[in-house]
């Protein structure tokens, strides 16, 4: 996570190839479908429970993040080897022993694994200018947050938002564009018990500024909720 000068952004990425899909994506036991991969709500909870004991996370939040790492991990991992590019090398020992997670864990490896290739993507992403939709979205999400100042224009909070934290919008905007292609390309599905969108940038207040829907579809989500 990457933080700034006022008004820090953080941000976590990743981006995807095309993924081919079959059966039924409508299981209300499935937490999460990334291309031919199905995730159980139960084995969603058993990481989650996990990493509650480790870390802040707690509950909801612990739940999300592990959907949100294994799309990231799944969608990374098939961008890069639809690219033709190695994946790179995962020490899952290195991971339990820098994170306290269970070593040999299928939280260990999905942490490892999301880390490695999110970084492989990243490095490869192409910075891209933020279109008027995009500063829009950063200026009504801030303004949300109760981040921007009472009677401020859009046009002076980008003004400023971008004289200091430019690069950094390019760069994870330039990964968001291709994660939210990936996504489409992958009908990438979640139950909206684990969340409904990723945050691509983050103020240090954890106030989503920038996000891209979970859903291939943004209108519909393809996984039945269940509590």
């Amino acid at each position: 996570m990457h933080r700034l000068r006022r008004g820090a952004l953080l941000a976590a990425v990743a981006v995807v190839g095309p993924l081919a899909l079959s059966g039924c994506r409508s299981q209300p036991s499935v937490a999460v479908y990334v291309g031919h991969n199905s995730y159980s709500q139960q084995r969603v909870e058993k990481m989650a429970s996990e990493l509650e004991q480790r870390s802040p996370y707690k509950g909801g939040a612990a739940r999300m993040t592990v959907a949100q790492w294994i799309v990231q991990r799944d969608v990374a991992k098939q961008m890069l080897t639809v690219r033709h590019i190695a994946l790179p090398a995962v020490d899952l020992k290195d991971t339990a022993a820098k994170t306290k997670l269970p070593p040999g864990s299928e939280l260990v490896k999905l942490f490892g694994e999301y880390q490695a290739y999110d970084g492989a993507i990243q490095q490869r992403a192409t910075p891209t200018e933020p279109t008027p939709a995009d500063l829009k979205e950063l200026f009504n999400r801030a303004q949300t947050a109760g981040l921007v100042a009472k009677g401020s224009s859009q046009a002076a909070f980008t003004q400023g938002i971008l004289a200091q934290n430019q690069e950094l919008i390019a760069s994870k905007i330039g990964i968001r564009n291709i994660y939210a292609d990936g996504i489409k390309r992958g009908r990438v599905s979640v139950n909206p018990r684990y969340g409904t969108e990723l945050p691509v940038l983050s103020d240090n207040a954890d106030h989503t500024l920038l996000a891209i829907p979970l859903n291939s579809d943004a209108h519909a989500s393809a996984v039945v909720g269940r509590s």
